[in-house]
């Protein structure tokens, strides 16, 4: 006979059995963004605000369909997150052509840049003084110098070298920009007569606007508009665009070091041509020299580079500048990412080999 200890009460089975079970988090999950999914669609339809009207070319939803490319109640997360996805992409890019603008093919003008001058007289400044107080030491060598048996490096030979070095000093910022108003000249020309203004944009927004980077310019997508004419593909967009994209903000800092060193050497331009006067400082002259001429021709092989592309992209573009077809799209973003990626290689390749060569000086021994 049991005890009266192991007798079980008659509710304790009915208490176990009302006892709460533990709910799975996945599913509190799950009712969570259903509710929140009901209550944006309520809210969408509460809103008052009429409806935006389809693009062309899209047929309007019957009264038993749902909206194009969207799931009932929750929507479609994936369609909005591409089409946030695309306008940054298209943001970045537009804004990478942006600050290509104006400066990208054309080198700096000491006569029309601000910051040269205003300093490069105070570069003049150290430099006169120093010429002055050469051609006074000058002249007393040669008045106490011998009158024949003189070397090469004698005070009678160096006369000439000093007058020249002291001449291309105060003249430098002139030949600099002679240089400089050349390759812009020459780019412009070429440009125009290759691809016109009337079909690619004007000189003054290239590449900004116009020409193989057109395409990134008037670049957007929109999931809910059927692949046609004016549209773009979803992944060539999103692949191509966004390299083209990251390919011209690296295209821009490359740019704006070889002007930040192009102002410098405008800027020193005194004093390194004024050591031409001195054989044994002619060194500086012609390495100021190559520098300053591989830069010029790294802006050379861009205006090549980008008019080749140019002619490339003229099939694919419509009178108004966007491509016709999706198939057009596509070469047309390859040709904006090929041409943005050898434009960044150009000058990792040309300034090594142009400064491996001899300078435009013959350097004395």
């Amino acid at each position: 006979m049991a005890s009266i200890a192991q007798v079980r009460p008659p509710h304790e089975g009915l208490r176990r059995l009302a006892a709460p079970s533990p709910v799975a988090p996945a599913a509190l999950l799950l009712v969570a963004v259903a509710v929140s999914g009901l209550g944006l669609t309520l809210l969408r339809g509460s809103s008052g605000q009429p409806a935006a009207a389809p693009p062309a070319g899209v047929a309007e939803a019957g009264p038993g369909d749902l909206p194009r490319g969207e799931l009932p109640i929750i929507g479609d997360p994936m369609r909005d997150l591409t089409i946030w996805w695309s306008n940054r992409l298209s943001d970045a890019s537009r804004a990478s052509l942006a600050s290509l603008q104006g400066r990208f093919l054309t080198p700096v003008d000491p006569l029309a840049d601000d910051t040269v001058q205003s300093l490069y007289g105070k570069i003049l400044l150290v430099t006169i003084p120093l010429l002055t107080l050469g051609g006074i030491v000058l002249g007393y060598l040669i008045m106490v110098s011998r009158t024949t048996g003189e070397s090469a490096y004698t005070a009678r030979a160096v006369t000439p070298r000093f007058v020249v070095g002291a001449t291309l000093s105060v003249l430098g910022i002139f030949l600099a920009s002679v240089l400089a108003q050349f390759v812009i000249a020459t780019d412009v020309a070429i440009v125009g007569v290759a691809i016109g203004s009337d079909a690619l944009g004007g000189s003054g927004a290239w590449p900004a606007s116009g020409g193989v980077f057109q395409v990134l310019q008037n670049g957007s997508f929109d999931p809910r508009v059927p692949e046609g004419p004016g549209n773009w593909n979803s992944g060539a967009w999103l692949s191509a665009g966004l390299v083209g994209a990251v390919l011209l903000t690296f295209l821009q800092m490359v740019n704006g070091a070889l002007t930040a060193l192009e102002r410098l050497l405008v800027l020193v331009g005194p004093i390194c041509l004024a050591a031409y006067a001195i054989p044994a400082t002619q060194r500086i002259t012609n390495a100021w020299l190559k520098v300053l001429m591989a830069i010029l021709l790294v802006r050379f092989a861009w205006t090549i580079v980008f008019v080749l592309f140019s002619l490339e992209a003229l099939g694919h573009l419509d009178g108004s500048g966007n491509p016709p077809t999706v198939g057009d799209t596509n070469a047309l973003l390859g040709l904006a990412t090929g041409g943005a990626l050898l434009m960044l290689l150009l000058p990792f390749a040309l300034i090594p080999l142009a400064l491996s060569g001899p300078g435009p000086l013959r350097t004395e021994t």
